[in-house]
Order: C-alpha cells, then structure tokens, then sequence
C-alpha cells in the first residue's frame, strides 16, 4: 500500500507542475485577459459558482466560448492540456 501511496504522490507532483506550467502559458494569459475584458464580474461568478450557484460562471464561459477568440483559446489550452497528460 506504501509504494502505491508514493505512486499518487508522484502522479499529483507531475499534474500540479503540468497545471502551474499550463497556467503561465501564453495562451492561458490571453483567456485571462479575455475574460477580464468580457466581463469584470469573473471573480464574483467564481464565488457564487463555489457557493453553489454556477448560473453566473455558466453564462460568462458560454458567451467567452462563442466568440472566436475564445473559442480558439480554449481548445489550444485543451490541447496542450492533453499533451501535459492532463486530460
């Protein structure tokens, strides 16, 4: 049970440092910056999303993923998440 203990430990380090790497990529800065543009409320529909409420985090994502922009983004960040073997 110890080594595979270890194992989960050692495949959460990997993701971790595969999520921190995704997270800074260029790709990820520019959805940052879109979402900030798209609505200031991002922050506070994450809240509500945690409470319980998604309705608000809901609408800004679909708005984000029918612009061209955004749609493109995300499926470039879904992309190098499937490479990180995040996915």
């Amino acid at each position: 049970m110890e080594a595979m203990e270890k194992g989960r430990m050692a495949e959460l380090m990997k993701n971790r440092e595969a999520f921190a790497q995704l997270a800074q990529s260029s790709d990820a800065q520019k959805l940052k910056e879109l979402l900030k543009q798209q609505s200031g409320g991002v922050q506070q529909a994450a809240q509500a999303a945690a409470a319980g409420n998604p309705s608000q985090l809901m609408a800004i994502m679909d708005q984000l993923m029918h612009s061209k922009e955004g749609a493109e983004l995300v499926g470039r960040i879904e992309s190098q998440a499937k490479k990180a073997g995040l996915g």
